[in-house]
């Protein structure tokens, strides 16, 4: 097994965020295949994985756990009998794409990622309509993707999904721009936690690091306006817009707050907090539970296809890292993403 440096045999990178940002790739040449060659290509990776049973292994060592437990991820895959043609614990979270990106074109079939959220959307560019297929190893704060696919949140059930318990599936993937992501983006006050969040506060306090930075900028946080325009024109028009949430999985921050939304239901959830007062914040925050939505200070709107301006413009974070500014289209990519999913989970297919 090779066994690269801890950020791996490639070149460095100079310019951290505009680098990653050129390495996506350009939805717009990659065609939604028919259905019937997508299921042809899912039994045939589904079966090569299962017999030839190797992957490559990426962790990024920066997520909650990934520093401490590459190491025992690495033992407990190859002690059950996957061969790990690669295996790197990835320092710089900028060079993950990159890593990705070369294995798959090298021709591995599983790659096996660990990290969190952010980790996840910061690669699935990379595996969006390709035959190569995902390894979820859920090493972040929250990991709100892998428990809409009912992967185990401990390192000794997911590694059993990868190794023997589980199936290749093809599930949506959201798209800002031509930025795929697996599980949320969002724009007001989220995607300014998520920028103005130091790492080593998200790493050694978890999710009360976003509370506590979520605090400081609460106090300023204005209401804005929304416009959401589709192929047919103008969809909503909302003057006092608090939080726009864009889900394509149920969760948030480890808390179930879109019941509609799921990674195969062909369409995305847009949920709009809104309201002169941001104490409506607060109510979503400290009740974030569908059941306890209320309907005067919340739009919910679903669509596969839309475009989103805001006055002023505001940051969108993708799974807790900004990536962009508003206005930008907000659209569905269908069955582009190929993962391990738990053979028992019927929600995933």
């Amino acid at each position: 097994m090779q066994s690269p440096g801890v950020d791996g045999p490639v070149e460095p990178d100079t310019t951290r965020r505009h680098q990653a940002e050129n390495a996506r790739r350009d939805p717009a040449a990659e065609p939604e295949p028919a259905s019937a060659d997508r299921a042809r290509r899912k039994a045939t990776l589904d079966e090569a994985i299962r017999t030839e049973r190797r992957a490559v292994l990426v962790v990024n060592t920066r997520s909650r756990s990934g520093h401490d437990l590459y190491g025992k991820a690495k033992q407990l895959l190859t002690r059950n009998g996957l061969r790990l043609d690669a295996a790197y614990p990835v320092r710089d979270p900028v060079r993950l794409p990159e890593i990705v990106r070369n294995a798959i074109a090298q021709g591995h079939k599983l790659i096996i990622v660990g990290g969190g959220d952010g980790t996840l959307s910061s690669v699935v560019d990379h595996f969006a309509y390709r035959d190569a297929v995902l390894g979820i190893l859920p090493l972040g704060t929250a990991n709100s993707f892998a428990r809409a696919l009912g992967i185990p949140l401990d390192l000794d059930g997911a590694s059993q999904v990868l190794i023997s318990g589980g199936k290749v599936a093809d599930v949506d993937l959201g798209r800002i721009n031509n930025d795929y992501f697996a599980n949320t983006a969002a724009i007001g006050l989220p995607a300014l936690v998520g920028r103005s969040l130091p790492h080593n506060l998200k790493r050694w306090f978890g999710k009360a690091g976003y509370i506590l930075t979520g605090a400081v900028l609460f106090a300023r946080h204005k209401p804005f306006r929304v416009v959401l325009t589709g192929a047919r024109g103008e969809i909503a028009h909302i003057d006092d817009a608090l939080d726009i949430l864009i889900a394509n999985g149920p969760y948030q921050g480890g808390v179930k707050i879109a019941d509609e939304a799921h990674p195969e239901s062909r369409d995305l959830v847009i949920r709009i907090v809104k309201g002169p007062s941001r104490a409506n914040l607060l109510r979503t925050w400290l009740r974030p539970s569908p059941n306890h939505r209320a309907a005067d200070i919340t739009e919910i709107i679903r669509a596969s296809d839309v475009t989103i301006a805001t006055e002023p413009p505001h940051y969108v974070s993708i799974d807790g890292e900004v990536v962009t500014q508003t206005p930008v289209r907000v659209s569905i990519a269908r069955q582009a993403l190929m993962l391990m999913a738990p053979r028992g989970h019927e929600g995933v297919s």
